[in-house]
């Protein structure tokens, strides 16, 4: 078995070579791929060795997987047990050594400092938000590990030209001061309402590659000026280093909310750590064991988080369809098959007594709708104080009365017993919005499922069994 790192790195790179001239074959992809795959476990072990690093560690519980046809230098597919490195050797290997071992770390640090879960909660609906939260977490990382060369003598790693830094920023973004920080939400709060005076995140790969003898990749570009890449023998993407105009985004290919993101963080550098033994633990940087602390502490559940997994268990009604089999009689192709559809009913009751502000409503039907954006839903408000006062449907915010009816004292059981009597609710999951100060007892709601989001503080709400979770909604 080669175990040469270095030869086996420039065997990679003559390989490279032939497929930037244009002669894309099978057989020198198939050369390439084992040739990567042990590339990484040498890499895996030399962290490894690295007795005062992490990285290593945190590989172990890691597989390897090419992707010719990515854009993507390198990343982590964190929705996949265990989570995969996941890269395209024609590009990494374009690196020396010293700059893959750079790249590896930084991938590893934007898991370890929870990265996928704060892209999450920030949202993917603003492309120029989204872009700058790329910016502010590559900050984040190659600050940090730039720090730890200087501090801590990691000589082993380099970092590759046109990376992304804080003082990158400061130039991009006009900053006047900007302080090395780990923490990425510190350097989206100072660019997220900035505009850039340089092209850099567009520019980025063909930066990164500069460096590199351009008379290989340049015959690519002259055969094919497209950024679509190359095809190989089996008609798969191949993209070399020309034809990647620009970097994907970070994509850790998660499906789930910002918790489940944490969670496979969590997860994966937990297993680093439990593989680590007690001297190994003392030889980690505190920078390591603090983030362990924050990744293991319980999550702070909003009620935007909490609404968002109730609104994925309410059943759904089924509707009759001709593209789906009858289950029960599979061979009777004339009878309909039945699907879910999936109508989300959501009712609103809004205690309408005085301790709750016109103002505090609207604020939350927008959050409500801002959650429903991309689900069909029926959205019922229903005003009540000592008494229910109104009940109409919305179809978005700007159908909520800006004036509630009421202002008078707090009770509960007369919204519930409004529900009880329709069977239209039975289905729908109950938000009820109080100040919390009513009565001990209350009918059993007979909804699908119910959340009470109390003002300031759980404790404030008077019923005793409140027949679904309790959560506190600060002013």
């Amino acid at each position: 078995m080669d175990n040469d790192i270095k030869a086996i790195l420039l065997r990679i790179k003559d390989n490279i070579r032939t497929i930037e001239s244009g002669c894309i074959e099978q057989p020198i992809l198939d050369e390439i791929e084992p040739d990567f795959l042990r590339l990484m476990e040498l890499i895996k072990l030399f962290l490894i060795s690295e007795r005062d690093s992490y990285y290593g560690f945190i590989l172990m519980n890691m597989s390897f997987r090419i992707s010719f046809g990515s854009k993507g230098i390198a990343g982590i597919v964190l929705n996949e047990f265990p989570p995969v490195f996941e890269s395209n050797p024609l590009l990494l290997c374009k690196f020396s050594l010293k700059e893959i071992l750079y790249i590896v770390c930084h991938e590893i640090d934007h898991v370890v400092l929870n990265h996928p879960s704060e892209m999450i909660r920030l949202g993917g609906n603003d492309p120029d938000l989204l872009m700058k939260f790329n910016l502010a977490a590559d900050a984040a990382v190659n600050d940090r590990i730039n720090d730890e060369i200087k501090e801590r003598g990691f000589k082993f790693c380099q970092q590759p030209e046109g990376l992304i830094t804080s003082d990158v920023l400061a130039k991009m973004f006009q900053l006047k001061s900007v302080a090395h920080a780990e923490n990425c939400l510190y350097y989206f709060d100072l660019i997220k309402d900035k505009h850039s005076s340089d092209d850099i995140p567009q520019n980025q790969p063909q930066r990164m590659m500069e460096k590199f003898d351009s008379s290989s990749s340049q015959s690519s570009q002259d055969s094919s000026s497209s950024t679509d890449g190359a095809s190989d023998q089996n008609g798969d993407r191949v993209f070399t280093a020309a034809e990647c105009g620009s970097f994907r985004d970070h994509d850790w290919q998660l499906d789930g909310d910002e918790e489940d993101a944490q969670a496979a963080a969590r997860q994966l550098v937990n297993a680093a750590v439990e593989m680590m033994n007690d001297e190994a633990r003392g030889l980690m940087p505190e920078s390591f064991m603090s983030q362990v602390t924050v990744l293991n502490q319980p999550p702070k559940l909003t009620w935007q988080q909490i609404l968002k997994r109730y609104v994925g268990t309410i059943s759904a009604e089924k509707k009759k369809t001709r593209t789906r089999l009858n289950r029960r009689q599979p061979n009777r192709y004339d009878l309909s098959g039945a699907m879910d559809d999936k109508v989300l009913k959501i009712l609103v009751a809004i205690d309408t007594s005085a301790s709750v502000s016109d103002e505090m409503i609207s604020q939350i039907i927008v959050e409500i709708f801002g959650i429903l954006a991309k689900r069909k839903h029926e959205i019922t408000i229903l005003e009540c104080d000592s008494k229910v006062q109104r009940v109409y449907r919305i179809t978005s915010p700007k159908d909520v009365m800006k004036k509630v009816s009421g202002r008078g004292g707090t009770a509960f059981a007369p919204a519930i017993r409004y529900v009880n009597k329709d069977r239209y609710y039975r289905d729908a999951l109950m938000i009820y919005f109080t100040d919390g100060f009513g009565e001990s007892s209350i009918p059993k709601p007979r909804t699908y499922r119910n959340i009470w989001v109390v003002f300031d503080h759980v404790k404030n709400l008077s019923v005793d069994e409140p027949y679904g979770v309790v959560i506190a909604l600060e002013r």
